[in-house]
Parts: C-alpha cells; structure tokens; sequence
C-alpha cells in the first residue's frame, strides 16, 4: 500500500493538508515494513487540495493513497475521499509509527476540524 504523509519538515507528522505541498511518501504492507520511497514536494505550478476544492475531476499526484496528518476539516476528509483517498488524523508524529498504526489497526486519532463559513481549508 502507498502511504503519503504531511510533513512539512520531513521528519516529523504535520498538518494543514489542504494547503500542504510536503510528503513523505511509504510503501508497506502487513507483511512488510514501510520503506521511505520519497520526499515529496508538490510544485507551486500543480494544485494543492485546497486549490481543488470545487474540482474532483482534476488528477493529484496522492490520488489512491492513504494519507495521515495532524489536521484536516470535515469537508476535506470527505472531498479526499472522493478521490480515493483514505484519511487519518493523528496525534502520532513519527510517521514509520503511523504506518505501523494503520496497519495494526492501532493508529490512535483525533476528529476532524469543524468546518468554518470563513473561508479557510
């Protein structure tokens, strides 16, 4: 499975992810351990999830994956989803802890952030 994490520093869990253009991305399974396959930057010329906000036709290079942040709104979680992505929000930072969390089914998580009229992702 292909896991893409925020992290805004590439070490540690972060969130905003409807804005964030920093991934760590994994490869894992139950089988095997995750493996770092890259440091991803997301271009300021491509989209965030923010920018495709009204759009779920436009492809994400983190379609199909399953992503873990520290934060992201109600809205987001359920756009992502429509894209095939699977969400976890966390409070686990260390994110080879995350992968083994989601694998075991022992992932602690937080709620989404409630949704605001102002605007903001």
């Amino acid at each position: 499975m292909k896991f893409a994490v925020v992290s805004q520093n590439f070490e540690t869990i972060g969130g905003k992810t409807g804005r964030a253009r920093n991934f760590l991305i994994y490869e894992a399974s139950q089988e095997s351990k995750p493996v770092l396959l890259e440091k991803l930057e997301v271009p300021e010329t491509e989209p965030t999830f923010h920018d495709l906000h009204l759009d779920d036709t436009t492809p994400h290079r983190l379609d199909q994956t399953i992503l873990i942040t520290g934060e992201a709104g109600e809205g987001l979680k359920e756009r992502l989803s429509r894209r095939g992505i699977t969400v976890y929000i966390t409070s686990e930072t260390d994110p080879v802890a995350a992968i083994n969390g989601v694998l075991q089914g022992t992932l602690p998580t937080v709620a989404p952030t409630p949704h605001k009229d102002d605007g903001s992702c």
